[in-house]
C-alpha cells in the first residue's frame, strides 16, 4: 500500500479512487491508517464476502514459508515497526482495477502476502481505462 501512496498525484490525476478492503477490525484498520497515513477509502468485510466474489485464496503454507519471513525481516531491518499478525493471517488478498462501469480491467490474485504485482503494471491499466473514458 505504501507504493501507492508515492503515486498519490498520478493516481488523482487519472481519476482514481482506491478502495482498501480488508477483513480486519475496526481497531486494526485505524492503526493501518493511521501508521501509513493513507488517504484511501478502507472498508470492512468481516464475512470476507469480496474475498470470495474476487476468488481470493487462503493457504497457511504460502503464507508462511520463507520468503514472507525474510520479505517481514527485510522489512523491520528497515526500519518499519512489526506490528505482529493482524487477524487471519492464512487469508490471501490481491489488486483489482475495476472501471466505472464495474468492469474488472485488472486482477491480481497474490500467491502470498508478499506478492504484489508491480506499480508500473497498474499504472498502464490506469491510463488505458482513463483514456478509454476520455476517448468514449
Amino acid at each position: 500500500m505504501a507504493q501507492l501512496c508515492q503515486y498519490s498525484a498520478e493516481l488523482q490525476t487519472l481519476k482514481t479512487q482506491v478502495v482498501v478492503i480488508s477483513f480486519g477490525s475496526t481497531f486494526g484498520a485505524q492503526a493501518w491508517l493511521d501508521e501509513t497515513e493513507a488517504r484511501f477509502t478502507l472498508l470492512l468485510d468481516p464475512s470476507r464476502a469480496a474475498y470470495t466474489a474476487y476468488g481470493l485464496e487462503y493457504s497457511l503454507t504460502r503464507s508462511w514459508r520463507p520468503k514472507v519471513w525474510l520479505e517481514y525481516a527485510r522489512l523491520m531491518l528497515s526500519g518499519r515497526k512489526w506490528r505482529g499478525i493482524q487477524g487471519d493471517s492464512g487469508q490471501l488478498g490481491g489488486d483489482f482495477i475495476v472501471d466505472s462501469n464495474g468492469v474488472i480491467r485488472f486482477a491480481y490474485r497474490s500467491l502470498d502476502p508478499t506478492d504484489r504485482p508491480p506499480m508500473d503494471d497498474l499504472l498502464a491499466v490506469l491510463r488505458k481505462v482513463s483514456a478509454s473514458h476520455t476517448n468514449a
